[in-house]
């Protein structure tokens, strides 16, 4: 007895193996999430008390949160236009020093005429 398959058989046996493998990867993944829901549910519950006291005062949180981000902004603004000004400074005082550099050598020649 000879048999022989055709392409198109093959094709169809390929796709049944391919959907084959996604489907068990699907269950797998299934699998996993609801285990790891389950786990999340559990922590839930232990944790029931400890959520109810905490969730009221994220809000108060928040608004510390925002109020201390304002007042970082407000001092690194401040910080900065101090920065700016202590390099004005130190420009102005290279200038300065170099023309006192200048003139300190010019009235300080050693040429003899």
């Amino acid at each position: 007895m000879e048999g022989y398959i055709t392409y198109s058989q093959l094709g169809l046996l390929i796709m049944f193996m391919i959907v084959a493998a996604v489907g068990g990867y699907a269950i797998l993944t299934m699998r996993n999430v609801n285990a790891a829901v389950k786990y999340i549910g559990i922590i839930q519950k232990e944790n029931q008390e400890a959520l109810g006291r905490a969730i009221p005062n994220i809000a108060i949180a928040s608004e510390n949160v925002a109020e201390i981000t304002h007042d970082l902004r407000a001092g690194f603004s401040e910080t900065s236009k101090a920065m700016e000004t202590a390099d004005q400074i130190a420009s102005y005082a290279v200038v300065i020093g170099e023309t006192a550099k200048a003139l300190a050598g010019l009235f300080t020649s050693t040429k003899k005429i």
